[in-house]
């Protein structure tokens, strides 16, 4: 499908969403944003050069919300918009690269608020399909995660003008090979177009105190991940899927109430390790002999019931580190209550993906209790943080 056409079915798309929405009650807080790029492929791999080919252009579409003070969460972000979002993207060889769809959630952070002026920095996580399975990446079912700094100017009470430069990635996580990974870089200029008339007075409900000052998280995951191969192999994967599992354990430091930091233990579980420690028969080796154990330094940045976790470590005791002795993971977690979360993490190894990993972790709370002032009727009592 070419771009205009594309375009054009995305621009009815907002005509329909805006005739729907005109027939609901309430409307307020809601937003709508076209949003057109232009940009390139970094080849960060020499052998990318083979299918990389004219610049890249992309027809994003995203329906969002803007906070108000609901809870003390949207306060302390300064009142961040958030949202989902298709993308359509022509990646500038359609033989061997050919388009990816993405669909995702975000959220736009604001760094510096005016009344008619806004800096703002936009994180956004989702699932990607590419129809062409290439050097670079082997499934057509991806990861894909976007980062970007815009401007909003208004232009009216109704529309602002959206300038943007940005950053985006799709990777399987090694659930399938090849994984280099294809990596854009693009300028984005779009439209925001409010539903409602006016700004929405912000709320400002009061703060709970922080109850408690450490925290001790368990996790514990599973996925699976095909073998990397050696860059002078002829085959491009091994087609054979291995099981990979993990057990983390962190002490962390309650910062306030976006912020910990602290330190965790790692015990890993990868099958992968049977052929690396001994290709030709894995037969001579028990399981205890594939276990990798590690420490780390955490941080963990809170959004409500969103958590994003980020560890740096290296191995203590590992039979097999031709893949690095640093690794790296980020982890997204969903709070299901105040103490039990679900868990989604990418780890790598010398910035190469490794696995992805599902699960489910434990949040235990520690210190000393303090009494906590009388929180506004108007606080979300779910997103509390780190308090009882």
């Amino acid at each position: 499908m070419k771009l205009r056409n594309v375009i054009i079915l995305l621009a009815v798309s907002v005509l329909n969403s805006y005739a729907a929405l005109a027939q609901q009650k309430n409307i307020k807080h809601y937003y709508i944003e076209p949003i057109y790029q232009y940009g390139f492929i970094w080849q960060h791999r020499p052998s990318l050069s083979e299918i990389i080919g004219g610049n890249i252009n992309v027809a994003r579409i995203t329906f969002g919300q803007s906070t108000y003070g609901r809870s003390f969460w949207e306060e302390i972000y300064r009142y961040p918009d958030q949202g989902i979002g298709y993308s359509f993207t022509d990646l500038g060889n359609t033989e061997d690269l050919g388009y990816a769809n993405a669909i995702y959630y975000y959220i736009r952070f604001p760094l510096i608020k005016r009344p008619k002026f806004s800096l703002n920095l936009k994180i956004s996580g989702g699932l990607a399909y590419l129809n062409q399975g290439n050097i670079a990446i082997g499934s057509h079912i991806n990861l894909y995660f976007d980062a970007s700094v815009d401007t909003k100017v208004r232009l009216s009470d109704k529309l602002d003008l959206l300038n943007s430069f940005g950053a985006t990635h799709y990777s399987n996580g090694a659930i399938a090979m090849p994984n280099l990974g294809v990596n854009l870089f693009s300028y984005r200029i779009g439209l925001n177009y409010k539903f409602y008339d006016a700004e929405v007075e912000k709320l400002k409900p009061e703060f709970p105190k922080i109850l408690k000052k450490h925290a001790i998280t368990a996790v514990a995951g599973i996925g699976i991940k095909e073998k990397r191969l050696p860059p002078e192999s002829e085959e491009t994967h091994s087609g054979r899927k291995y099981t990979v599992s993990s057990l983390s354990v962190d002490y962390l430091r309650i910062i306030n109430y976006k912020h910990k930091l602290g330190v965790g233990a790692d015990v890993f579980y990868d099958e992968t390790m049977f052929e690396f420690i001994d290709p030709k028969s894995t037969m001579n080796l028990e399981n205890k002999e594939i276990m990798r154990y590690g420490i780390h330094i955490a941080g963990e940045v809170r959004y409500k019931k969103l958590i994003l976790a980020l560890h740096v470590g290296t191995y203590l005791w590992a039979k097999y580190k031709d893949d690095g002795k640093i690794y790296q993971r980020v982890a997204l977690r969903y709070l299901l209550s105040e103490n039990i979360f679900a868990n989604v993490s990418l780890k790598t190894s010398n910035g190469i993906a490794d696995f992805v990993e599902w699960g489910i972790g434990y949040q235990f709370k520690t210190g000393r209790n303090r009494r906590t002032r009388t929180a506004a009727s108007n606080i979300d009592e779910d997103s509390l943080p780190f308090v009882n």
